[in-house]
């Protein structure tokens, strides 16, 4: 889950940062999950279930490369900057209280992290929609809504130096050097959208947790795409296992069943990912798909390609949970923070468990807007 937002007329700095490696598409078979988990999985699922490897997997079995970026921020206005301080951890400054997520060094390295287990999900592709395709509307501007660190946006730029690219987010935690042609803006994509031009592709990711209403952002991000331009998501599911092993009585059951908790109590679900297909429909888009792929929690499956997936999983959940939980579990559901940081003890045992055979369905909703 990212920081998210977008609009024209607010501070716009330009900035660069470290650039990724990026990952080009596969395509899985696709199966439906059994139930196991506080949220309902109705959508077909890319790779057929998983197999458990049995043999023993010890705890520096491990895959995970070094991730090496770096952060700064360009100069907006002073006030962007100062970041709400709350149990340890810095929160966005602008629209204060929105987004759950923090904005610190550490969630910076994870995002940067979680750009990376994307690619390797796409086998190093940035984006699925077919937006380079022969017969489709040439791309001149792209939005990246809910940009972080900007990772994805500057790689994009990098591999297509004749696209300009917008990132939007609501924390100023850019890099201060990038490609000539990207631009980072801080704003709020809740409010009303006041870009100049209109888009000929749009691209978001992990936003879930992020907006209260997600009709009317498909709607805005309809009307400020140019005819046949696309718009893509990418968005993430509580955890849930095939085979019943995250089983009611595991921590892991718990902290996702009270995640749920906490997201519909402040208007913002965690399990809205499952309607984005028929919102987006609803909105006008036409040639909508939707594929969904796994993220096991470690490294459980058999398969290597797997996992690998699950060593980054792994590491991305795990060093994420506190920034994911903190102002979930202290804000909306009271608790204090040495009682969630006990509970967390028990839900870090869980995702390094590898009898418990869960996974985070990953989904990628692509649509077009019609041709005039």
């Amino acid at each position: 889950m990212a920081g998210s937002p977008p609009t024209s007329k607010s501070p716009s700095p330009k900035e660069s940062s470290p650039k990724e490696s990026s990952p080009k598409e596969s395509s899985p078979k696709e199966s439906s999950p059994k139930e196991s988990s506080p949220h309902e999985q109705t959508a077909p699922l890319e790779p057929t279930e998983l197999e458990a490897d049995e043999g023993n997997i010890a705890d520096d079995d491990s895959a995970l490369g070094e991730n090496d970026a770096g952060s700064s921020t360009a100069s907006i206005a002073s006030s962007i900057y100062k970041f709400r301080i709350e149990n340890g951890r810095s929160y966005h400054a602008y629209k204060d209280g929105i987004y759950v997520g923090p904005n610190d060094n550490s969630e910076q390295d994870r995002l940067d992290l979680q750009h990376a287990l994307c690619l390797l999900t796409f086998d190093n592709q940035l984006y699925l929609a077919p937006i380079f395709q022969e017969g489709e509307t040439p791309v001149k501007r792209v939005l990246d809504i809910g940009t972080g660190t900007g990772c994805w946006a500057i790689d994009f730029a990098d591999d297509h130096p004749e696209v300009t690219v917008i990132g939007i987010d609501l924390s100023p935690i850019q890099p201060a050097f990038v490609p000539p042609n990207v631009e980072f803006q801080i704003d709020d994509v809740e409010e009303d959208w006041t870009f100049s031009e209109p888009f000929d592709y749009i691209y978001t990711r992990f936003m879930t947790v992020s907006l209260a209403n997600w009709p009317r952002f498909f709607g805005q991000s309809f009307t400020n795409l140019n005819p046949g331009g696309w718009m893509e998501v990418v968005d993430i599911l509580p955890p849930t296992s095939d085979d019943g092993t995250m089983a009611p009585e595991t921590a892991l059951y718990q902290w996702s069943k009270l995640l749920l908790e906490a997201t519909e109590k402040m208007g913002r679900p965690f399990g809205e990912t499952m309607t984005y297909k028929t919102q987006m429909e609803a909105a006008g888009f036409q040639n909508v798909t939707q594929r969904v792929f796994k993220w096991p929690q470690n490294r459980w499956p058999r398969e290597q390609k797997y996992k690998e997936l699950g060593s980054w999983t792994l590491e991305n959940i795990s060093s994420g949970l506190d920034g994911i939980s903190s102002a979930l579990f202290t804000r909306v559901l009271g608790w204090s923070k040495p009682q969630l940081d006990v509970f967390l003890t028990d839900v870090r045992k869980d995702l390094k468990n590898p009898s418990i055979h869960a996974y985070w369905p990953i989904y990628v909703i692509c649509g077009q807007k019609p041709q005039e």
